[in-house]
């Protein structure tokens, strides 16, 4: 390891707005892609490593008893411009038009990371930022790592109780290995989590009675406000190929048939919860989601909702009993 550097900045805003920062260029140890030491780095390997450390978050979520983070593709957006920003300015405040014109960086100049989501009126209550910069070789594991042992906030950050939602994106920037700039700073690889807490959704609230005073009443907000988009991520990206391949390995079976079970149970607790009535609390602590290719596969009859009569559809394709999906009414 050539050196680590680390800060963390945290401030208090308006309207009980958070903000935990956290930054890390770290050298890492893997392996290089091709013999002339410059790796053909393709977006889809940049995107798959971003879903690496989206799993990986998740992860280590659960295993300290936490909920998974939805990943948001508009966040991921946002992610990747940021870091393609700490390419030239690796800081927690965005570079400005002139540090961009001239080379020359002030870190503690430009807006915040977080001005953006302001600026967009995003409905979040809080957002952190880990920024982490490598030398290549690199990998998701070895970033990961390295924010989970971090003493100065990063793995504080990642397993936030509050936070509901991120966005991942990975870049890498070749730089010649004779060169100035690459003596000067050699990291190559970046990477950066935007975590966010949404606000509640006000279209799900109860009035229950105010324990703090007698006879009045409070309004409680029942769920978060759902992200366009959202989804829980997986290392592989499922493709269905046909309607009821919710695996996308293919073929419509018994796997299928339980998947859309498991996601109709939890819509419905999800439901109930919002509804105020009683809900399993087991299912919204492991929430089940699909991407849109597989929502479109779960809708055996093509009309826009997937419920159980869609489940019931399935499991009589798999029986032989009805001979095509998606189901038509003769």
């Amino acid at each position: 390891m050539l050196g680590m550097r680390i800060f963390k900045k945290t401030y208090s805003l308006a309207l009980a707005l958070s903000i935990v920062c956290c930054v890390s260029p770290l050298a890492f140890l893997t392996a290089s892609v091709n013999g002339d030491n410059s790796p053909q780095v393709t977006q889809e390997d940049l995107q798959s490593l971003a879903r690496e450390i989206a799993v990986m978050v998740n992860e280590a979520r659960v295993e300290n008893g936490l909920k998974p983070l939805y990943v948001v593709p508009h966040l991921s957006d946002y992610s990747h411009v940021r870091v393609r920003e700490s390419v030239h300015k690796f800081s927690h405040n965005r570079p400005t038009p002139e540090e961009l014109s001239t080379g020359v960086i002030d870190n503690e100049s430009g807006d915040n990371f977080d001005q953006y989501l302001m600026d967009e009126n995003y409905p979040y209550l809080k957002a952190a930022e880990n920024l982490a910069a490598a030398e290549d070789p690199c990998t998701a594991y070895d970033a990961f790592e390295q924010w989970r042992n971090s003493d100065e906030g990063h793995w504080e950050a990642i397993l936030d109780p509050d936070m509901t939602h991120m966005g991942v994106a990975v870049t890498y920037e070749h730089k010649d290995r004779n060169s100035d700039i690459y003596r000067n700073d050699p990291y190559e690889w970046y990477w950066e989590i935007l975590l966010i807490q949404v606000q509640k959704d006000p279209d799900h609230a109860l009035l229950v009675d105010n324990p703090d005073q007698p006879g009045k009443k409070m309004r409680v907000y029942t769920t978060d406000i759902e992200l366009d988009g959202q989804y829980l991520p997986t290392l592989y990206e499922i493709v269905p190929e046909s309607t009821g391949d919710l695996s996308g390995d293919g073929v419509v079976d018994s796997f299928d048939y339980i998947t859309i079970l498991k996601y109709i149970e939890y819509q419905d607790a999800l439901s109930k919860m919002r509804a105020g009535k009683e809900y399993d609390e087991e299912l919204i602590n492991h929430p089940i989601s699909f991407n849109a290719l597989q929502i479109e596969a779960a809708d055996c009859f093509r009309d826009g909702v997937i419920n159980v009569n869609d489940a019931k559809v399935l499991q009589k394709f798999i029986l032989g009993e009805v001979k095509t999906l998606p189901y038509e009414f003769s």
